[in-house]
């Protein structure tokens, strides 16, 4: 990132003092031609105006020098060319003597005049480049992300102020550390105890000064409210003498922006932190319920097994030992979600993709969903020997196996769920399709953690995680999860998406 202007007007390097003489001299020659020509054609009643010309010219391209000594010449010239006695500097009658005089003043008076004029136009110059440099860094800083983009755009544009080398150091753990500067610069150990010293005394420290003795930077603190956040340093042996008001302004900025930079970073760390406790919250939540219902479970069937052993026949006591069972399942299950969705969040999912059918990963993730699909039909149509999928089959079979017990749930008992499967391209596809009530719209935030499709007290039971850990999983292996409604809108359509083997893929 850089300051976006053009490069700043310079003032152009003076030219050697022999050439501005010279041209002066020729310019004074070219009026002298001009006046004789004046004088055989025109006959004008005073040459000596045409001399002024030379004069103007050289004030305004060199300076007051320059303009002077074309005075003089122009002077000498007309004397020598243009009165009588010609070709001598002897001066005939006094009005001659006085337009010698009065050509000398005003070509002095014009030289000066001019050359204030010019002047005051570099002024100018200098003044309209610094503003649009400090305009151009104010609109700069206001889209800088981070601590070294704002150190890189102040550094650049010292340099472009004073032509100078320029260094930004903010504070980072404790210590001083170039955050920005406009060519690759080594600071020597008295610089770096220079900057330190006008950090912490909120002073500007000057080169070869106590105490910055060897120092070849001169230093000025950048303040903000309360606290000196950074410090910006110039050369000392190149800025020029005025720099002191330009540093205190770029100063300021580097403070505004580097404290709304430090505001910012603790604004996201807040809001990390508290994005951090509603997940929190969600998940308790979300499972409080969920756990406390099967363990509740198991507690009473072990109770009643243990204080009515002999009141219970064994039918009975085989049906308790079912439901403690099925509930310690359910328990296991739900617990096995959370240290999938763990396993994502911390990007420790392993992935062992080999080729293996579609078929086999849809046969395992039926046994593994058995008790969710135990009040549905099931129809499988994945059959045979395509497609061949590149995939790790744990994690596909427990992305599947999330995915029919989230059709369980969600399709009313009796209901028949099917499985399809097919390859589109240079991918292949897993789908469940139910008889459910749909997504109802947008199926995207259904994606989210801890979200399901039903709210209130009559939501089916779980975390609802088994969207969010299949689209993971699948996203592990280089696929995807897309759902969304049946055509005709009797139930919900959710397809995993993962690469075909490379031999399938060419075939």
């Amino acid at each position: 990132m850089s300051l976006d202007i053009d490069p700043p007007l310079q003032e152009r390097r003076p030219l050697p003092a022999w050439v501005r003489l010279g041209v002066s001299l020729l310019l004074v020659a070219l009026a002298l031609g001009l006046a004789l020509l004046f004088e055989r054609q025109v006959r004008p009643p005073n040459l000596s105006l045409v001399f002024v010309l030379p004069v103007v010219l050289a004030a305004v391209s060199f300076g007051w020098s320059a303009a002077l000594a074309a005075a003089a010449a122009g002077v000498l010239a007309y004397n020598f060319f243009l009165i009588e006695p010609r070709y001598t500097l002897a001066v005939d009658g006094r009005d001659n003597v006085w337009a010698l005089l009065l050509l000398l003043a005003v070509g002095a008076i014009v030289s000066a005049v001019a050359a204030e004029s010019r002047r005051r136009a570099l002024v100018a110059q200098r003044a309209a480049d610094q503003a649009l440099t400090l305009q151009a860094l104010a609109r700069a800083l206001v889209g800088a992300g981070d601590r070294s983009q704002i150190g890189e755009l102040c550094a650049e544009a010292l340099s472009r102020l004073f032509s100078a080398p320029a260094v930004v150091l903010a504070s980072e753990d404790g210590e001083l550390a170039v955050i920005g500067s406009s060519a690759p610069t080594q600071l020597n150990a008295a610089d770096s105890e220079a900057a330190a010293w006008a950090l912490a005394s909120r002073k500007a420290c000057r080169a070869q000064t106590y105490p910055a003795d060897g120092a070849s930077f001169d230093f000025w603190p950048a303040a903000a409210p309360g606290r000196a956040v950074a410090v910006i340093g110039l050369k000392a042996a190149e800025r020029p003498a005025d720099a002191e008001p330009l540093v205190e302004v770029v100063a300021g900025y580097v403070a505004v922006a580097l404290a709304r930079e430090d505001l910012m970073r603790r604004s996201v760390a807040l809001e990390i932190q508290r994005a951090s406790e509603r997940l929190k919250a969600d998940l308790l939540a979300a499972v409080s319920h969920d756990l406390k219902t099967p363990l509740s479970t198991i507690l009473f069937t072990l109770q009643s097994l243990q204080r009515f052993q002999g009141e219970h026949d064994a039918q009975a006591q085989l049906d308790l030992l079912a439901l403690a069972e099925a509930e310690t399942a359910r328990l296991s299950q739900l617990v096995a979600n959370l240290l999938d969705m763990n396993r994502l969040d911390a990007e420790a999912v392993t992935v062992r993709a080999e080729p293996v059918f579609a078929s086999e990963l849809v046969m395992t993730a039926l046994q593994r969903s058995q008790a969710a699909l135990k009040d549905h039909q099931v129809r499988n149509e994945v059959g045979g020997r395509h497609p061949r999928l590149e995939a790790d089959p744990h994690l596909t079979e427990t992305a599947l196996a999330n995915l029919l017990e989230n059709a369980a749930k969600y399709s009313p008992p009796g209901s028949t769920i099917c499985l399809r499967s097919g390859a589109d391209g240079g991918t292949g596809w897993i789908e469940v399709a139910d008889e459910g009530p749909g997504f109802g719209g947008l199926s995207e935030p259904l994606f989210g953690r801890f979200v399901r499709g039903v709210q209130g007290d009559g939501r089916p039971p779980g975390t609802g995680l088994g969207l969010s850990i299949a689209r993971g999983f699948a996203e592990a292996q280089g696929g995807t999860v897309e759902a969304s409604d049946r055509p005709d809108r009797q139930g919900a359509v959710v397809r995993l998406v993962l690469p075909l083997a490379a031999a399938e893929a060419v075939a």
